[in-house]
């Protein structure tokens, strides 16, 4: 079910900056997603590579985040998942959001524990019902991590994290 989800909410999105869903196919016991070529990489390599981002190119990624989250939550959709891993950048330099398996179509609230320890809302560690809002502090989150090169929240212990 949860990989049916993805290909449904991927098959709904259709915005620049997340990555197409081209095709699908299935055999008798697997569903094979065909989609779009990321030819750049992860955003979390060139994090990785630089230590932390220049203002400008920090700003210009997290724009493009919030456009996507602005569009995806205008659908009703919450995606769950915002990591650098999750960024990949296409040719020309502009991020492609992957990876829509923890993203869900939701009406106010829903309970699911799910997300990088990182990158967690208080609501969702928290179990009190997360919506939208999720989404937007992984977004707070991924800025610190571009200015800074690290998330916020560090720690070798995921609970006292």
């Amino acid at each position: 079910p949860h990989v049916l989800r993805e290909k449904q909410i991927l098959g709904m999105m259709d915005h620049p900056f997340i990555l197409d869903l081209v095709a699908t196919y299935q055999d008798a016991g697997e569903l094979y997603m065909l989609e779009e070529l990321g030819l750049g990489g992860e955003l979390f390599s060139v994090l990785q590579r630089k230590g932390k981002l220049a203002d400008d190119a920090a700003r210009f990624y997290v724009a493009s985040v919030v456009s996507m989250f602005s569009y995806m939550h205008a659908q009703n959709t919450v995606y769950r998942d915002l990591k650098p891993e999750n960024l990949l950048l296409d040719d020309k330099g502009y991020l492609k959001l992957i990876d829509f398996g923890f993203a869900k179509t939701i009406a106010g609230n829903t309970f699911t524990l799910c997300g990088t320890p990182e990158y967690l809302a208080h609501e969702i560690i928290q179990n009190t019902g997360h919506g939208m809002g999720a989404d937007w502090w992984c977004v707070g989150v991924l800025s610190f991590e571009c200015l800074t090169g690290t998330t916020p929240f560090v720690h070798n212990d995921q609970m006292l994290m």
